[in-house]
């Protein structure tokens, strides 16, 4: 019998998400592969994740398989949350020794929209990653009961669930007692959980110094503000927007932007986080079952709900495994209402129902990420607030050719965060394109400003003054863009050509023959080198 609801479960999965098999690569998809020039090199994705390296060593192995071809790589993606949704259905099916309750969980999990973001968005698949070796290795530590090897893999894909992803597994290893608690017998195995709260601290305190580099990754890349967020509002925001999402998986987005409540709405979702805590509080001296998957939410979830601002408030793809104990829980509610028989056929009317328009409503939130386009125009529906919709509004009307509308988007985006440097580059890329240089450069020297490490905007303000033969500052600003950027061969070639219009043969001639050293067929810097010597 569970090979014949293993069988639907792989339906349901590959019906609800083939038509996102050949969706391009989309937003951090281009800078981690497409624009990745180590995505096929395996020893430079070791070396730069050597505690979190099986992410590059998946993308290396689809890079190798089928090139830069999306849909290698989104494959794997789609491996995993059907391997999830296996798991989800034999943990459920072994802890409670009920298949349809198991079933029921597994078929909402297979199918639901608001966990569709780490499935079809490549860059999203870590969550799908971590959360199969979790819980593979919540499976064997059930089963290590009966034998000790399987207590040793389940530390294993314990701490490949940790390399998986720098954040989200954290507090994962409070899963064990918390199962021990609601299950089995915390007194005497409590020695069996030790082990995986010393794999997460030692694995914190290797990667602490991480927390710097995601903080300035947020703030120069995503323009977060420093400070932290107040918990009193921070948690009843996110908890009422992913029960939402659950519920009512309309306004699905890659940017959770409208999260600013009047104060009667706030009231409301305070007060419904607080009966969500008083049903955890009911079930702890009730009912176990439902105490730990209501439990199972919150912990998975945690890492997201701390004050400090290393994430976003909600994102679609943080509530990929977290949404497993809501799922049974709703899963052990539906098997109490079947198990009176009055009511059993219209509940599994109403859920074969339920799983067709929750399946729909993914596919068509497939199409949102079919390539770029389809994406932002998508985006901008549901986050109207988010200058990073505006801004990559802006580059799909620059794409149309509709430069009026671009600037349009570019300059909202900025209203929206003044500081918001890749927006004032936009702007000026569209103000270079229709030919008024003075609000060009204008821009360009913003979005430096706000954003030093912009090189793109120095390299473009040195082609400005160039044009205009200035050489002294398109010299200058184009030796900024170096510092920054200095393995890129198209600068040092640019400055060649800024040394010829100064009349520095030399230097130039120099320059396009250490180009060549290390791209001999460069033939930029080989016409260069021609030009140098005349």
């Amino acid at each position: 019998m569970p090979m014949l609801y293993f069988l639907v479960l792989a339906s349901l999965v590959f019906i609800t998400y083939t038509n996102a098999l050949n969706n391009v690569f989309l937003s951090d998809d281009l800078a981690e592969i497409v624009n990745n020039p180590n995505v096929g090199n395996l020893l430079a994705g070791i070396s730069t994740h050597p505690t979190g390296f099986i992410r590059p060593v998946i993308y290396w192995l689809s890079f190798h398989i089928g090139g830069l071809n999306p849909f290698f790589f989104r494959i794997t993606n789609l491996l995993f949350h059907l391997g999830s949704t296996v798991l989800v259905f034999t943990i459920i099916n072994r802890i409670h020794k009920a298949e349809k309750v198991a079933f029921f969980a597994a078929a909402l999990f297979a199918v639901h929209p608001a966990i569709a973001e780490a499935v079809v968005w490549i860059s999203g698949g870590m969550y799908t990653q971590y959360t199969v070796f979790f819980l593979l290795s919540f499976l064997f530590y059930i089963l290590s009961a009966k034998k000790k090897l399987f207590y040793l893999l389940s530390s294993i894909f314990y701490l490949l669930s940790l390399m998986s992803h720098p954040q989200m597994p954290l507090f994962l290893f409070l899963m064990f007692p918390l199962f021990e608690f609601s299950f089995g017998n915390l007194r005497k195995n409590w020695t069996k959980v030790i082990p995986f709260l010393l794999i997460s601290i030692i694995y914190v305190f290797i990667n602490i110094s991480a927390l710097p580099e995601r903080e300035t990754t947020l703030q120069s890349v995503h323009y977060q503000e420093r400070g932290s967020d107040n918990p009193f509002v921070l948690i009843p925001v996110a908890i009422s927007s992913y029960l939402e999402l659950l519920v009512f998986p309309k306004d699905l987005t890659l940017y959770h932007s409208e999260l600013a409540f009047g104060p009667m709405q706030f009231i409301l979702r305070a007060l419904f986080t607080l009966a969500f805590l008083a049903t955890l509080v009911l079930a702890f001296k009730k009912n176990r079952s439902y105490f730990f998957w209501l439990s199972f939410f919150w912990l998975a979830l945690a890492p997201t709900l701390t004050p400090f601002r290393l994430n976003w408030i909600v994102a679609e793809r943080y509530f990929y495994l977290p949404s497993i104990g809501i799922f049974v829980c709703v899963a052990l509610l539906l098997n109490n209402i079947v198990n009176k028989k009055r009511y059993q056929n219209i509940i599994y009317a109403i859920f074969i129902i339920a799983i067709i328009l929750l399946s729909v409503r993914t596919i068509f939130r497939n199409i949102d990420w079919k390539n770029e386009d389809n994406l932002w125009i998508a985006t901008g529906k549901t986050s109207p607030s988010s200058p990073n919709t505006h801004n990559n509004l802006g580059d799909v009307y620059g794409r149309w050719g509709d430069k009026q509308k671009a600037l349009q988007e570019f300059q909202t985006a900025i209203a929206l965060k003044p500081n918001y440097g890749d927006a004032y580059h936009n702007l000026a890329n569209t103000y270079r394109e229709l030919g008024d240089l003075d609000k060009a450069l204008e821009n360009y020297l913003k979005a430096a400003e706000f954003n030093p490490g912009l090189w793109q905007s120095y390299q473009n303000i040195a082609a400005i003054y160039f044009q205009a033969k200035q050489y002294d500052k398109a010299l200058e600003f184009l030796q900024k863009a170096i510092q920054i950027n200095p393995k890129n061969i198209n600068l040092r070639n640019n400055l060649g050509i800024v040394y010829l219009g100064m009349g520095e043969k030399q230097k130039a001639k120099e320059l396009f023959q250490l180009v060549l050293q290390s791209d001999p067929q460069n033939q930029f810097a080989q016409q260069g080198l021609i030009d140098s010597s005349k």
